[in-house]
Parts: C-alpha cells; structure tokens; sequence
C-alpha cells in the first residue's frame, strides 16, 4: 500500500508535477515560436504556447510511463 497521501499533500505533488514537466515545456514553446519565425508575432506567440502546452504533456507521459511501467 502507497503511504504518498500521508507524505505529500496535493499541492506538493502539483508542484512536483509542474516542476518536472517544466523543461518539456520550455523546449515545445522555443520550438513553436521558432518555427514561427519569420512571420507575424501573433503567430509567433500561438506556435509557443501551443508547442509548449504540446512538450508539457508530451514530458507528463513521458514521466508517467517512466514511472508506472519501468520503475
């Protein structure tokens, strides 16, 4: 039986959760806005948030699989 609940509260795993997938974040909205390059900066803006939204989740799975399947 996990003891996590009695460990960590539910903002404490949030933050772990945001502070892990932070890179996968960081990395997508370089991605998106680069890839905009060139053109409006309306367009620049919505290529980052939407890779970055795109490398958050992609890293959450990455960390779930990672988590639930090898460790």
């Amino acid at each position: 039986m996990s003891d996590i609940g009695s460990i960590f509260s539910t903002w404490d795993i949030i933050v772990m959760i945001l502070v892990a997938c932070a890179p996968g974040f960081v990395i997508g909205a370089a991605f998106g806005a680069w890839r905009g390059f060139g053109k409006n900066p309306g367009r620049r803006l919505r290529g980052a948030i939407v890779f970055g939204l795109t490398g958050f989740a992609l890293a959450f799975a990455g960390w779930w699989f990672y988590l639930m399947v090898f460790k």
